[in-house]
This record gives C-alpha cells, sequence and structure tokens, in this order.
C-alpha cells in the first residue's frame, strides 16, 4: 500500500511539473539561427530562394530521404511553391511571400494537421567578404497542445536549423568562385 502511495505521488509530481512547463512556453514560437558563410550574397541567395536548391542542403531531406516534392511558380520569385509529403515529415507547403535579391526570402508555411500560417525567413547581409546568413521560424503557439509540441519540437528544429546552416555554408563555399570581372571590362578596345 506504502509502494502505491508512493507511484501516485510520483505521478503526480510528473504531471504537475509536465503541466507546469508547458504552461511557461510562449504563445509565439521564435527561433534564429545564424552563420557566416565565406562567399558573397549572390552565391548565397539561389541556395536559399530556389526550393530545387533548397533541398540539396535542407536538414528535413536528409532526415526523410523517401519524401516526395512537388513545385509551382517560377523558382525564386513571389508564389513559388514546394509541397512535400513524407513518411517522417509528413504533408505540407512552403510559398514564397516576399523577396528582396541577395537580402532576404520570406515564406509561409502550412502543414497538415495543424491550423494556421508559420514563417520562415533568411536574411543575408554582408559581413566584409563573406555573407551573415540568418534563418528565423515564427509561429503561434496557441492552446495547450500547441505549447506542449513546441515544449519537445523547439529545441529538435533549433538543431535543425544549425545542421541546415551548416551544411548550406558547405555547399556554398565548396562550390567553384566565379571570376571577377575586371573593372575596365566596358572599355571598348581600339
Amino acid at each position: 500500500m506504502k509502494a502505491l502511495k508512493i507511484i501516485g505521488i510520483v505521478v503526480l509530481a510528473i504531471v504537475v511539473i509536465f503541466t507546469i512547463a508547458v504552461l511557461v512556453q510562449p504563445s509565439q514560437a521564435h527561433i534564429e539561427k545564424s552563420i557566416v558563410i565565406n562567399a558573397p550574397a549572390a552565391s548565397v541567395f539561389p541556395e536559399v530562394s530556389r526550393f530545387k536548391n533548397f533541398t540539396a542542403w535542407s536538414p528535413w531531406s536528409k532526415m526523410d530521404p523517401e519524401v516526395k516534392q512537388t513545385y509551382e511558380g517560377e523558382e525564386g520569385t513571389v508564389g513559388a511553391k514546394m509541397m512535400w509529403d513524407g513518411p517522417k515529415t509528413g504533408k505540407g507547403s512552403q510559398e514564397i511571400e516576399s523577396i528582396e535579391e541577395n537580402k532576404s526570402v520570406k515564406c509561409a508555411l502550412r502543414f497538415d494537421g495543424y491550423d494556421g500560417v508559420f514563417y520562415s525567413a533568411f536574411i543575408l547581409e554582408p559581413e566584409g567578404e563573406a555573407t551573415k546568413v540568418t534563418w528565423t521560424y515564427d509561429g503561434a503557439n496557441g492552446g495547450f497542445g500547441a505549447k506542449a509540441m513546441w515544449l519537445f519540437m523547439g529545441n529538435m528544429m533549433k538543431d535543425q536549423y544549425d545542421q541546415g546552416l551548416m551544411d548550406l555554408k558547405k555547399l556554398v563555399e565548396e562550390k567553384p568562385k566565379p571570376e571577377p570581372v575586371p573593372a575596365d571590362s566596358t572599355a571598348v578596345k581600339q
């Protein structure tokens, strides 16, 4: 009888701790991760603004190699869309909402089974000869269920963003560098 009472108290304590942990989660989820890539923004931008390029370094493409992806619209423009359906990543879509060449891309994310729209953005800032790339995620954590999911998924997503940025850096830095154009290349030769 004493053992059952102790087990009951332990279970109750775990439930209370879990409930408190969920309730203190933010009502707005936010992730912001950055990395410096030793390349100009013009070399980075195509990798973050074109969905077919995004899949080459995306952490979710590696996590779910069986995912099926389809595309709509003109790559790298407002309205371009990627849909995915995979056994591990689930089903959803990503659509470009705003884009500024060599500076930023903002996408709306929708996940089947979840209400609302979530947002992801890439911000590119010059840092000497390099480019600082910041990848963000924002979305509402409305209700107990969403906050509970964020409690478990938030840190995992942060790790995935870090891994994705490291893979992006490696991909861009290993590509051949374009030859610099001489300053007088437009001059007419006589």
